[in-house]
């Protein structure tokens, strides 16, 4: 399996979880996780969490980011932070939500299990997720695992 370090990740998983927010690991990740890809291009957090709690904790423990939130198209995810790390990025998605049949769609954060010391999004909050944002074949994988 192909991921990139995971040592910014799971450090910025504890500094969030340190300050009591709840954040999970979705997409390609969460999909490496259940042995359903061999590859993770970036790591992709999800939370609920208040978008100026996490811009703070990211300030305090001083790994470059920025607001890279989008706004258009089908995407209403409240904040989106990306974090550089040394080859790759981490993107902290806040209010993970979309467009979907014209109405605003929210998908949850939920921990669902560990892996390699990071907290696991929800499988079925990321199936729903891929569909609406044009991904079946992601969807399909998540889907499938579950039968």
């Amino acid at each position: 399996m192909r991921t990139p370090p995971l040592d910014v990740v799971r450090a910025l998983c504890a500094a969030l979880q340190d300050r009591g927010v709840v954040v999970a690991l979705g997409g390609s990740g969460l999909l490496a996780a259940l042995g359903l890809v061999d590859q993770v291009r970036d790591w992709d957090l999800t939370t609920d969490a208040d978008p100026d709690v996490v811009a703070e904790v990211l300030r305090e423990a001083g790994w470059p980011f920025r607001d890279a939130a989008v706004r258009d198209g089908i995407y209403r995810t409240r904040e989106r932070f990306v974090v550089a790390a040394d080859n790759h990025e981490v993107d902290v998605l806040v209010g993970f939500a979309v467009v979907d049949d014209g109405r605003v769609v929210t998908f949850p954060t939920r921990v669902t299990g560990h892996w390699r010391g990071l907290p696991l999004a929800d499988p079925d909050v990321w199936a729903r997720a891929y569909r609406a944002i044009g991904r079946p074949g992601r969807a399909e994988l998540l889907e499938k695992r579950q039968r």
